[in-house]
């Protein structure tokens, strides 16, 4: 009979524990969300100190919150804080290989630091299965710039810009989606992003109507 007592008692008091836990962990991870919500409001603001204080509030709050850290080391990049943004984005990259935007940031950091050696090689691991994203072709000009290889910079660039032109019809399906479910404006803004990245002259006012065209037949 005691033992049955016993068992039921530890029982019990791991229910308590496991609730008490899951309730206290769910707390603070929304917690942390408002603390990273005002991190990126003064992020906005190119306030970094405080936004710096939010951010790693949220992070000391819900240690797998990887977006707060990769925020963490953009407000440490913006705040020539070059040595410990590059660990935090190098961590995050090696955690979350499909994390591209924390690939991208590492190499940034290397590049600017003058390790160009790592950051060629993580370039060139990155192109090997991601050829479609023009900030690598522009990353490489960039180490091209430090290198003062015009050609290769020049090449790069042009390999960007094509990646940019290719966007340009994303950025119409995207207004027509928004025109689509009535909100102009918005359509507005993705028709003068597609303006700015296409290869062609037409103009803001040439799409808009066109896309008015569209709605009315």
């Amino acid at each position: 009979m005691r033992t049955f007592n016993t068992i039921n008692f530890i029982h019990v008091v791991l229910s308590v524990s496991i609730c008490f836990y899951s309730c206290d962990g769910k707390a603070n991870r929304i917690e942390a969300e408002k603390a990273y919500i005002a991190a990126v409001d003064a992020y906005e603001d190119e306030q970094y100190a405080g936004s710096l204080e939010h951010v790693r509030h949220a992070i000391k709050l819900d240690r797998n919150f990887y977006q707060a850290s990769f925020l963490e080391g953009k407000i440490l990049f913006f705040s020539g804080e070059m040595e410990q943004a590059q660990k935090i984005f190098s961590k995050l990259s090696s955690r979350y290989p499909a994390f591209i935007e924390a690939k991208i940031w590492n190499i940034r950091c290397l590049i600017i630091k003058g390790d160009l050696e790592t950051a060629k090689k993580l370039l060139d691991k990155e192109l090997s299965y991601n050829q479609t994203d023009w900030r690598i072709y522009s990353l490489y000009s960039l180490v091209a710039q430090k290198e003062n290889n015009y050609e290769e910079r020049l090449a790069m660039n042009r390999k960007a810009e094509s990646m940019l032109t290719d966007s340009a019809g994303v950025y119409i399906d995207m207004a027509i989606i928004w025109r689509t479910i009535g909100l102009k404006d918005r359509a507005q803004i993705y028709l003068k992003k597609a303006q700015i990245v296409s290869d062609s002259n037409i103009s803001i006012s040439e799409l808009e109507g066109a896309l008015n065209q569209l709605f009315q037949e």
